[in-house]
């Protein structure tokens, strides 16, 4: 039995118990007392993954959440990736799910459909005065809020000026470009004998959902279903095939290769390509291995797009738990995570950028250089910033390797760039209506 599978089994199992667990309370209130509100001492739970820097970091603000909220003990659970997700699955068709939780896009759809996650929006804890309003919404499933970004990215071109000085380009102007001028510029930069490729090709998100964005579209629509119709994705597969058939991106084997590939081994981190696309948050790991500073940019976008394509999207979220005995102190706890100058102080930038815009200014000094221009950049381009699309549909949690097979089908001539559109539309189809 796969994860999917388990996930699946699991939250089925932790639907029954919320049911029955709602019989027994007040409608839309969670079980469970007033807890420390009326004087009496709680402990509730918050489980996250991450690193040992993570786990640092976030058991600092926990302190400090303590410090400043006596009679509230948090109880940290965290470990890796993979184990987290069985280990949530199991706790919660148990009955044992934690307060709080961080959760993922990924998985977002899954636990709130099935009743695990508690609606965010109604919570008085939780102040959302200074929350990025795009991020906010980011957290919404079918026009319900389970979940608040813990940290968010955003998808960019990162480009070379060392690269660009030596072919003799100027740096285009990210605000005006269009797809023809990147496939232009890339051909260049191929063509100046400079060493390197144009640009890494595209081989999924953090293109894809922007792609469709800017034609009114997204990838699910945000009561679970696809979102876009099957000959949306011809223009995106059509420039994957430009890309590389002109030189301006490297041969269809090295960006296959590159799928599979962790960032720091991609061509724009190794100085064989003058420009890429990635998450906002990989820049300093990809600008650690080529060893010298990269120019964030904006992606390109036509004309007539109805949408730049940048949004903010959940690196990670917090979510409450829908069975917590204790939902005013877990919904505490989320607050002072995103809003309080302590929390800001322990967790800086390492979960992504801070969903509360007046955070995200206060640690601009404290954190490192590339962090800094991170921040800098969505204030820069404050305006060109939309809404995120909605989160991946049950089922839909692997879209981007339903992309790539389109790409390597584009690139090894199994599918031209309209039949590459229609199958990938037709296997998301089949994905969520074999979860539904």
């Amino acid at each position: 039995m796969n994860r999917t599978t388990r996930l699946a089994a699991a939250l089925a199992a932790a639907t029954v118990s919320a049911i029955a667990l709602s019989a027994c309370s007040p409608a839309g209130a969670p079980a469970g007392g007033d807890g420390a509100a009326s004087g009496e001492d709680v402990t509730i739970r918050f489980a996250w993954w991450g690193s040992d820097a993570r786990q640092k970091n976030t058991q600092a603000a926990i302190d400090a959440f303590e410090a400043a909220n006596p009679g509230i003990t948090v109880e940290a659970e965290f470990g890796d990736w993979a184990g987290y997700w069985d280990r949530l699955a199991t706790q919660t068709a148990g009955g044992n799910t934690p307060d709080v939780m961080q959760m993922s896009d990924a998985y977002l759809a899954e636990y709130a459909g099935r009743g695990v996650l508690l609606p965010l929006g109604d919570q008085s804890e939780i102040d959302q005065s200074n929350l990025d309003t795009g991020g906010v919404a980011a957290g919404e499933v079918d026009g319900t809020l389970y979940a608040l970004q813990a940290g968010a990215n955003y998808p960019a071109v990162l480009a070379n000026p060392a690269l660009f000085e030596a072919a003799g380009i100027e740096m285009p102007d990210d605000k005006t470009w269009t797809w023809d001028d990147y496939l232009a510029t890339a051909e260049k930069l191929s063509k100046a004998g400079v060493g390197a490729v144009g640009t890494d090709s595209i081989i999924g998100d953090p293109v894809t959902n922007a792609w469709l964005a800017q034609q009114g579209k997204s990838l699910f629509t945000a009561d679970g279903k696809v979102g876009f119709s099957k000959g949306d994705l011809t223009g995106y597969f059509q420039l994957v095939s430009d890309l590389s058939t002109s030189g301006a991106a490297p041969a269809a084997s090295v960006i296959t290769e590159q799928m599979v590939l962790s960032p720091d081994q991609w061509g724009i981190a190794t100085g064989k390509s003058a420009m890429g696309f990635a998450w906002s948050n990989l820049l300093t790991t990809i600008e650690g291995a080529l060893g010298s500073p990269l120019t964030l940019l904006r992606l390109p976008a036509d004309t007539d797009a109805k949408a730049t394509g940048e949004y903010l999207r959940g690196a990670m979220y917090y979510s409450v738990a829908s069975t917590s005995k204790h939902p005013a102190e877990a919904a505490k706890l989320v607050d002072f995570l995103l809003n309080d100058p302590a929390a800001g102080d322990a967790l800086l930038a390492e979960r992504g950028l801070p969903l509360n815009t007046e955070i995200r200014v206060g640690i601009a000094d404290k954190v490192s250089e590339p962090e800094q221009r991170l921040i800098a950049f969505t204030t820069d381009n404050a305006d060109a910033f939309g809404a995120a699309p909605p989160v991946p549909a049950v089922g839909g949690g692997t879209y981007d390797q339903v992309i790539q097979r389109g790409v390597s089908d584009v690139l090894f001539g199994k599918a031209d760039p309209a039949t590459a559109s229609a199958n990938v539309h037709q296997e998301l189809t089949d994905l969520l209506a074999a979860a539904g």
